[in-house]
């Protein structure tokens, strides 16, 4: 393996199935993607000034 195929596994793709989780404990996450990406960017704005 050379260095861009572990560059590739490692940044590549970053969806994780929660599927299994969701199924066996009943779990869901508390904040979907979408929001918890507006969190970050307006944190990241608001640190910028």
């Amino acid at each position: 393996m050379g260095k861009r195929a572990i560059a590739q596994r490692l940044c590549g793709n970053l969806q994780v199935d929660i599927s299994k989780t969701r199924d066996l404990l009943g779990w869901t996450p508390p904040v979907s993607v979408d929001a918890a990406l507006r969190q970050t960017a307006q944190a990241y704005l608001q640190n910028q000034r």
